[in-house]
This record gives C-alpha cells, sequence and structure tokens, in this order.
C-alpha cells in the first residue's frame, strides 16, 4: 500500500511540472493543423481526379 500511496504522490509532483499550452496556442495550433490536412486533402482529391481521367482514357 505504500508504494501505491507513494506512486500518486509522485504522479501528483509530476503533473504539476507540466505545462499546459494556452488558448491561444492551442488556437495557433488548431489553424495550422486545419491549413495542413486541407491542403493535403485538395492535393490527394486533386492526384485522384487526374489518376482517374488518365484511367478513363486508356481503358
Amino acid at each position: 500500500m505504500d508504494k501505491f500511496i507513494k506512486y500518486i504522490r509522485n504522479a501528483k509532483i509530476e503533473i504539476q511540472k507540466v505545462i499546459f499550452p494556452t488558448s491561444r496556442e492551442i488556437k495557433q495550433s488548431f489553424i495550422s493543423v486545419f491549413a495542413v490536412v486541407t491542403v493535403v486533402s485538395l492535393f490527394l482529391s486533386l492526384v485522384d481526379v487526374i489518376m482517374s481521367s488518365i484511367l478513363k482514357s486508356v481503358l
């Protein structure tokens, strides 16, 4: 039981050392990720359309 209590105390100490992001940092990260995902999705859609048209013309 002592090991468990020591583990919980150490976990509490470690969680206090964590630096959580601010709301501004979260917003900036969200916008960055959203932009990258959008660009990659558009690129893959374009590649898909091009490959489909090539395959239709060949077959």
